[in-house]
């Protein structure tokens, strides 16, 4: 068996069992994961809502030639599949006619 020595605030050594300390940090990445997924699957819904509701475009492929995305990767994101980075983001605003602060005009659920 395998032991970790931290130091905690009081500056005492605390002694962890290493399979139990990983357990607990791969359960607290899962947690993470969730919520991040709780957030992209929230951003599509709100992407495909807009697109469908505001936009009245209820064609995927159709709208997606308006942008510079195409329409499987759009799918994805709709669908909360795909973590996006920045430069996704920009187009997205464009595609979506959306603001700068419009984009993440929805409720984040991370604190839930």
């Amino acid at each position: 068996m395998i032991f970790l020595l931290f130091q905690n605030k009081s500056n005492d050594l605390v002694e962890f069992d290493q399979n139990i300390f990983c357990d607990c940090m791969h359960l607290y990445k899962l947690m993470q994961k969730e919520q991040k997924h709780k957030f992209l699957t929230e951003f599509g819904i709100y992407l495909k809502t807009r697109r469908e509701k505001i936009l009245k475009e209820k064609n995927l492929l159709q709208f997606s030639y308006s942008s510079n995305l195409d329409n499987s990767k759009l799918a994805k994101i709709e669908k909360g599949e795909v973590d996006i980075q920045i430069s996704t983001l920009i187009e997205l605003a464009k595609a979506y006619k959306l603001s700068d602060k419009a984009i993440l005009g929805f409720k984040f659920p991370i604190d839930e």
